[in-house]
């Protein structure tokens, strides 16, 4: 599994639905690869826009379906159907994210997925499913929770929408750093947002 873009469905899938993939994976592992291909993207948006985090939206998709994978045997469609079986699990972790601050891996632990990690290209492209400029307006009125280094990084990449290598020079910092100011500062918004009661994705 890749860092959530869809791919190319196998042919011999197409023709059945999720429930009947759940079901045949039981059997034949390899059909479940089907339904990642399906829901990926999607769930990606799904945490990127709650999480504000590219890193972590990444691992919460693998996680996801490492879990889902894990317990496929005990899906029962009770009405929800696959899709509200995916979500399930995703809001599940999704909570556990914001109490613990950090993304569970014991899923690919148990099924000796190796570490991931996130390209430059594949950061960015995360990014932009977040809608920065809308999630911009949402958190502006929030940066007073915020270090100055985390303030300035923010508002030149979220408000102001400059690349990071932008925010690198304006700061006189690597982009690496750069990154991590932002990727921090995302971070604590998205707590207090959420503990105040406030969602950001939609």
């Amino acid at each position: 599994m890749g860092n959530g873009a869809r791919g190319e469905e196998p042919a011999l899938y197409e023709d059945l639905d999720d429930v009947e993939l759940i079901v045949l994976s039981w059997d034949e592992p390899e059909a479940f690869g089907a339904l990642y291909e399906r829901h990926a993207e999607t769930l990606l948006r799904f945490f990127a826009r709650r999480t504000l985090d590219p890193e972590a939206a990444a691992e919460l998709v693998a996680e996801t379906f490492a879990e889902a994978f894990a317990s496929r045997r005990r899906f029962r469609d009770r009405g929800l159907g696959a899709t509200g079986w995916l979500y399930g699990i995703a809001r599940h972790l999704l909570a556990r994210y914001f109490r613990t601050g950090a993304v569970d891996a014991r899923a690919r632990r148990r099924l000796g997925m190796p570490e991931r990690h996130v390209s430059p290209e594949d950061y960015e492209r995360i990014e932009e499913l977040i809608d920065f400029e809308r999630v911009g307006r949402a958190i502006a009125q929030a940066f007073g929770i915020l270090s100055e280094e985390q303030r300035e990084a923010l508002s030149l990449r979220v408000i102001e929408g400059r690349s990071y290598r932008e925010v690198a020079e304006a700061l006189r910092i690597s982009e690496e750093t750069a990154r991590a100011r932002v990727s921090r500062g995302l971070k604590r918004l998205t707590r207090e947002l959420s503990a105040g009661g406030l969602e950001i994705g939609s």
